[in-house]
């Protein structure tokens, strides 16, 4: 084995410690409310993630630095390996819970649920199998609401933090699709900020949401998904029957998580306000909001107001709380929210979606395109972002970059939707099966009705693909599906050296 493959395996053997710890927070949660039940689920997935892990730490020894694609895989792996390991609790505690307390908890009998679960929440999208999540157990209310909160902010970015990994700090950064960086200082200088930041807003929120009224479990679990844009929700019917303010104020919230963690070190750390108003995501994102909450409102005007600004929020920001029952909607102004939940948050965010940055590339792109026509003596002609002159070559790789993403993200809604289509028959509308598509692929969750412990097995494990696939913008999937032909190819080649 290689020192490049064998550095691989046991960064990945650390970054399997990350589940015990998740559960070690969670026992403040089983204590308080004597759900003892819950303690062999929770230890039994500490106990094998550290088993696992120090494993492969031991058997596998650090060697030379490994290379940009071992990074990209490294990270795609974290994702499904936290999540897989994530279903421990779900499935433990269905099997050893009271029986006949706590109604939905049976659903997570069935492993395939629990693995959809586990998989919605670290991916942040919200899409769920319950029907009334009240009704399970404590423990695993904050686990639902515990893993979107870490899957805002990032595996990596948590493993960054806490682990000493041999791997480049910058590239698994990078290779978590995040490309800010303080200037002149140290990747882990970014994160660390970023971290401030998120914990910060997470108390910030959940104070808010209490002392608007909110009982303080509710506040706690849904400061966490809201600000995680993740949709998760503790109430039987999310945000349904809460008062104005309350949903005004998770529109705010849905709107900070879905704002750059850049722009937000601009304002809170640098207090930089004439820097924060010309970031060009900021200019997109509202300007989506604001388009599709005006033509919500002129093409469904029997919904209220706040309910049709919450739902626009919610779809762009990728958050998936909801105050209506969306099955209901129309056809037009559901496809509204399908295009917002496309379009995506800012990037280097906690949201989803193929992210308000690369349209707004796409955007400066075609009036480059426009402008060049009616002035050819111009060569090149000037494209500004975030207030400052872009070289043509930066401008160009940009593009580039985005209709790449574009293209993938275009391929695999087309394809997730026909798979999905055969799957679930013709119990539902063309449109409905669309929408749950995209939300699972831009991490969203909201759902038209598809999604749901009733739903056919091969279309959860569809799903739960597209919600891995969406997390990572697919780019990291697809390098790590070809990467085996790569590691051949370059073995081949080193052969023929010798």
């Amino acid at each position: 084995m290689g020192p490049s493959l064998s550095t691989f395996l046991r960064d990945i053997g650390k970054l399997l410690h990350i589940p015990a710890g998740l559960a070690i927070l969670s026992l403040p949660v089983i204590i308080s409310y004597s759900e003892w039940f819950a303690l062999g689920p929770f230890a039994g997935m500490a106990l094998v993630s550290v088993g696992t892990g120090q494993l492969f730490f031991h058997l596998f020894k650090a060697g030379k630095e490994t290379s940009k694609g071992l990074s990209v895989i490294l990270v795609a792996l974290a994702w499904l390996l936290i999540s897989l390991f994530g279903i421990i609790p779900f499935y433990g505690i269905a099997m050893t819970a009271p029986a006949g307390v706590y109604a939905q908890l049976p659903v997570f009998e069935v492993l395939v649920n629990s693995m959809f679960e586990s998989v919605s929440g670290f991916t942040g999208t919200g899409l769920t199998m319950l029907d009334d999540p009240s009704e399970i157990p404590y423990s695993l209310q904050w686990w639902r609401s515990f893993s979107e909160w870490i899957g805002g902010i990032g595996v990596i970015m948590l493993a960054s933090l806490l682990l000493k990994l041999n791997h480049d700090d910058e590239r698994l950064y990078h290779a978590e699709t995040r490309h800010w960086e303080i200037k002149d200082a140290p990747v882990t200088a970014t994160i660390q900020k970023i971290w401030w930041i998120y914990i910060g807003y997470t108390l910030v929120s959940i104070l808010l949401y209490y002392f608007s009224g909110m009982p303080f479990w509710e506040a706690l679990n849904h400061g966490m998904t809201a600000l995680g844009t993740g949709g998760f929700s503790v109430t039987s019917n999310s945000f349904t029957d809460y008062t104005t303010q309350i949903k005004a104020l998770t529109i705010l919230i849905m709107v900070m998580g879905a704002i750059a963690f850049k722009i937000h070190y601009l304002l809170v750390f640098q207090f930089d306000l004439k820097r924060f108003l010309k970031q060009t995501q900021l200019h997109y994102f509202f300007f989506f909001l604001v388009a599709a909450f005006c033509l919500l409102l002129w093409i469904y005007p029997e919904l209220s107001i706040i309910d049709l600004l919450f739902q626009a929020t919610s779809a762009l920001a990728t958050c998936g709380l909801n105050t209506v029952e969306l099955g209901l909607w129309p056809m037009a102004p559901a496809f509204v929210l399908v295009i917002l939940m496309l379009l995506g948050a800012n990037a280097g965010s906690t949201g989803g979606g193929i992210k308000t940055v690369r349209f707004a590339w796409f955007a400066k792109g075609i009036w480059r395109s426009i402008k060049q026509v009616w002035f050819p003596e111009e060569k090149e002609a000037k494209v500004t972002f975030d207030g400052e002159m872009k070289e043509p070559r930066e401008m160009r790789n940009n593009i580039q970059q985005a209709a790449n993403v574009l293209f993938l993200w275009v391929i695999t809604l087309t394809f997730g939707t026909f798979f999905l289509s055969l799957s679930v028959g013709d119990d539902y509308t063309f449109y409905q099966i669309l929408f749950d598509t995209a939300s699972a692929l831009s991490n969203v969750g909201l759902s038209t009705g598809v999604t749901g412990a009733g739903m056919p097995e091969n279309a959860k494990y569809l799903l739960s693909l597209l919600m891995w696939l969406g997390r990572l913008e697919i780019m990291a999937i697809v390098i790590l599906i070809i990467s085996p032909f790569y590691l051949l190819k370059s073995k081949v080649a080193v052969k023929r050296k010798e």
